[in-house]
């Protein structure tokens, strides 16, 4: 808790809230905001690229289809298993669990369906006031109120529980939006389930200022929860807990070292975003909407590990998948913040998303990245990733990094690991999101084999985060990171420091600097990709070695050639994982020298496919601890003279020098 903001909401300013907190609706739209939102809808332009009206033609087509629904489906891709929901709801009865699992959560989907079918008929209800759309709403907060239960596992309660906080928000969604037509023997039903199926349960977590995303999440649902009944219900309790929460949330979220991948991220800062908004809209409260976290860390860090081209593809770090949905987020942030990069993110991607019609309120000239960001390349050392990028544009390339400490259930053990996105295509790869079933995937999927670290005799790492970016530095021609991973070994290695140098925005030079415990020990460098494979003039496959030192790895218009500088003496071998071979084949490097330090270079030269005979010459000298690379970009007539010790960095060509300074030597 060290950080941690000191903001409490005393017994006084609560009661001031309840005296002054808006009248119904206030939780999803105001009445003000559904009327300017009907304007928008009407107003129609040739260069429109937000078509407002359609947004609401199809969200009232959603809408329609929910009112008239006598069944849904709910379906579970991991484990595929397809729920039907019949309607009316009534609680679920247990459901078997899925081979391999213990406490699967069948709940967190089935009440995030739920809480999306009523928001939807709340909005609709809202700009149409017809009676079809809050006939269907109070239906299901009828129904819902009638549940034992809101959370899935009676022997846990709402502990580790999302169920708990969807529910929540779909009652006080539903509610708010429907207030009026509700009687008020209605309304106390409402009420008193939202405080005992709702928000007691949430009393296991007064106090509790862990930044998981599920603690978050419930905290969210307490203080929206709070806002939908506290003019009518004593909330004191479960109001200024969860505003403290997310005060101190937020506050932590800038130095806090836990990051659980761009997923979970995006999960739990919707959420809080959510609940900034809907205190905003409540009370006038701008206290965290208007957070620096909003302003700048959050969106920086989804854009600055956005890939390159025209679609959006995210990097995929511990559980989490190339794919996002960001209209929520980038929409309330492009409208609140006036983030122009934010509103260009809306344009590019999200251009009819329902989200969009019903959060950004206002449109805002957008601006693409490149024009937006003063520099390419960024690190966030707090967390510990790195972006090392030549831009956002079609042919561009981003290489990202991750050395962190954080180490919750939804990391992975891949530290000093990094991945590489060219011209629109992952050419270095991770597997994304964890299998949870035993076997040779989990095993792929979670551990250090299956991404671009290093394996210690045939072993990776024994222990989540522990790692750290030590050194960072960002300029126009040369960009520097080092990951120190020793940590995670335990008692395996002494040392693993891995550098990455991004030259000119053009290539990179990957130094691996292991001190082992032993002479005989193995050393093994991963690097896995779902593209082919080609080197001395063939493509390869499972089990062939490639003998000399340039390997490309070549995708549909994008490739990336990898030169083995250093040992001159190095096994590489192309392999697949048994039973994980669908993410796709991997580089097995190991060095043949015998010796208690290793260091290991590899040159990365990322191009366009129709450039595949742009060519790298090296050449490279040790004396004592320092490196001399003279690197030749053959198809530039540029020379890169690279000095590397202990106390500096030296680059210098025709164009540029470039000298840095180590605070601490390495």
């Amino acid at each position: 808790m060290t950080g941690i903001s000191k903001e409490r909401i005393d017994h006084m300013e609560y009661n001031g809230i309840v005296k002054t907190i808006h009248p119904h609706p206030r939780i999803l739209l105001t009445k003000s905001e559904i009327e300017d939102t009907k304007k928008r809808v009407t107003q129609k332009g040739d260069r429109q690229v937000l078509h407002f009206d359609k947004m609401a033609d199809e969200l009232y087509k959603r809408a329609d289809s929910y009112a008239t629904e006598e069944k849904f489906h709910v379906t579970y891709p991991s484990i595929e298993v397809t729920l039907t929901i019949d309607l009316p709801l009534t609680q679920l009865l247990p459901i078997p669990e899925p081979d391999g699992y213990v406490d699967f959560p069948y709940w967190t989907m089935y009440s995030r369906a739920i809480e999306e079918r009523i928001k939807i008929l709340s909005f609709a209800y809202g700009m149409t006031n017809n009676e079809k759309y809050a006939m269907k709403i109070k239906e299901y907060v009828i129904a819902l109120s009638h549940f034992e239960r809101w959370y899935e596992f009676p022997h846990r309660g709402a502990e580790g529980n999302l169920s708990n906080a969807h529910f929540i928000l779909a009652m006080a969604i539903g509610y708010d939006a429907i207030y009026q037509y509700l009687s008020n023997d209605e309304k106390k039903i409402v009420q008193e389930a939202i405080l005992l199926n709702g928000l007691h349960p949430l009393e296991i977590d007064f106090q509790n200022f862990n930044n998981h995303n599920i603690i978050a999440s419930k905290q969210v649902a307490m203080l929206i929860g709070s806002l939908a009944i506290m003019d009518e219900v004593d909330v004191e309790a479960y109001y200024t807990n969860s505003y403290s929460y997310l005060s101190m949330y937020l506050h932590n979220r800038l130095t806090s070292p836990e990051i659980e991948g761009l997923l979970y991220t995006n999960v739990a800062a919707r959420h809080v975003l959510m609940a900034a908004d809907i205190l905003h809209r409540s009370t006038g409260i701008d206290r965290l909407i208007n957070h620096q976290y909003f302003e700048t860390f959050l969106p920086d860090l989804f854009f600055y590990m956005l890939g390159t081209d025209e679609k959006a593809s995210f990097a995929n770090f511990s559980d989490s998948f190339y794919s996002l949905d960001l209209a929520y987020i980038l929409g309330m942030l492009a409208y609140n913040n006036r983030n122009h990069v934010a509103s260009w993110y809306v344009h590019e991607f999200t251009p009819s998303s329902p989200d969009i019609m019903m959060h950004m309120k206002a449109v805002i000239p957008p601006l693409p990245p490149d024009q937006y960001y003063k520099q390419t390349s960024k690190i966030f050392p707090s967390i510990g990733w790195a972006s090392f990028r030549s831009g956002w544009g079609s042919s561009d390339h981003l290489l990202a990094f991750t050395a962190s400490k954080s180490a919750k259930d939804h990391n992975h053990f891949d530290q000093n690991n990094f991945i590489l996105h060219v011209a629109g295509e992952w050419l270095l790869t991770n597997p994304g999101y964890q299998d949870y079933v035993e076997g040779p995937k989990r095993e792929f999927t979670l551990g250090t084999i299956g991404h671009n670290a290093m394996l210690v005799n045939g072993n990776g790492q024994i222990h989540r985060g522990r790692s750290e970016l030590t050194v960072w530095h960002t300029s126009d021609h040369l960009d520097i990171l080092v990951g120190d991973a020793t940590k995670p070994y335990d008692s395996m290695i002494s040392l693993w420091k891995r550098m990455v140098l991004h030259i000119d925005k053009t290539y990179f030079v990957v130094i691996d600097r292991v001190k082992k415990k032993s002479e005989e020990d193995e050393l093994t460098f991963l690097y896995h990709t779902n593209s082919k494979i080609k080197s001395d003039s063939s493509f390869k496959k499972q089990g062939d070695e490639c003998t000399g030192d340039q390997i490309d790895i070549v995708g549909e218009k994008a490739m990336v050639s990898l030169y083995t500088v250093y040992p001159p003496e190095m096994t590489k071998k192309v392999a697949i994982y048994p039973g994980a071979e669908k993410y796709g084949s991997y580089i097995e490097i190991k060095p043949k020298e015998d010796s208690m330090e290793q260091d290991v270079i590899t040159i990365l030269y990322p191009k366009m496919k129709d450039k595949k005979d742009m060519k790298l010459t090296y050449k490279v000298v040790k004396n004592g601890s320092e490196w001399q690379l003279e690197i030749d970009r053959c198809d530039q007539e540029i020379i890169d003279h690279i000095q590397i010790n202990e106390n500096e960095i030296k680059l210098h060509s025709e164009k540029y020098i470039v000298k840095y300074y180590f605070k601490n030597p390495l």
